[in-house]
């Protein structure tokens, strides 16, 4: 477990109108990072993006309690360009993605300990050993999305859409190139990231809901409908995903990109 205590890393969240849950959720994250006892340095970066409410306000005034907290303000309500700020204002080598209301520390800790090894750690909603909780009909469409991405991409990947631990080293010279600016940004960042030959394994994660969506369900259809039919018209060059990914150690589970030469469909 040495990875875990000597590796730095910058959680960064985007936050749009979270006034009623954003104190409570960083101060748990807050305490349950402190509770790995890491020797690491870690910072938390909100992303305010657009928010109508106290997100901002509240945010500033946790930056003033907590001196790890870092705060991020963008104009418009955009989660893709709000995690692209997060990870350019960033100061540290791994990049944590979480979201206020969906994170995981138990895959935090497991996960920074295979950068060694990998590129970066995916953790999967859709895995054996995940617990998702949301509702039937999001838990159905997101595994719809996802089944979408691995025939048009021709990758064998469960889960582009969450929790991810990245080399911010690795991803800066990319995040340039996204099509997708809001829903799908880190979608296909990842698929940028595998066309280039980057190494990956995945892990499972736990998802409740605890809040209901900010956006009226039509609105949000709407927008996501269109960022995905952009997001499966992307060029990423097919030929590089024949790029061999490191072979999991015993317990993990890894997935190899599928190479359109040998695979079916």
């Amino acid at each position: 477990m040495r990875e875990l205590y000597m590796r730095n890393f910058s959680i960064i969240i985007p936050v749009y109108n979270e006034a009623k849950i954003l104190a409570t959720q960083v101060r748990r994250i807050i305490a349950k990072v402190e509770a790995l006892g890491s020797r690491g340095k870690y910072e938390i970066v909100l992303v305010e993006n657009g928010s109508r409410d106290k997100t901002y306000n509240i945010a500033l005034r946790l930056q003033k309690k907590y001196n790890n907290i870092k705060i991020v303000k963008i104009n418009e309500p955009s989660y893709g360009m709000a995690f692209k700020a997060g990870i350019l204002k960033a100061k540290y080598p791994v990049i944590v993605q979480f979201d206020i209301d969906f994170w995981d520390i138990e895959y935090l800790k497991k996960s920074i300990t295979h950068l060694s090894s990998y590129d970066f750690v995916i953790g999967s909603k859709n895995l054996n050993g995940s617990k998702d909780r949301r509702t039937i009909i999001r838990k159905f469409l997101s595994k719809l999305i996802e089944v979408f991405i691995r025939v048009r991409f021709r990758v064998n990947i469960s889960d582009t859409h969450g929790l991810k631990i990245l080399k911010r080293d690795k991803i800066l010279p990319l995040i340039e190139d996204m099509s997708c600016t809001n829903h799908f940004f880190d979608s296909e960042l990842l698929l940028h990231c595998i066309a280039a030959g980057q190494t990956f394994t995945e892990l499972p994660v736990s998802l409740i809901e605890i809040r209901k969506s900010r956006f009226p369900f039509l609105v949000r259809s709407i927008e996501v409908l269109k960022e995905f039919a952009k997001l499966l018209t992307c060029d990423l060059g097919q030929k590089k995903y024949s790029q061999p990914v490191i072979p999991a150690k015993a317990g993990i589970h890894s997935l190899n990109v599928l190479d359109p030469a040998s695979s079916a469909g």
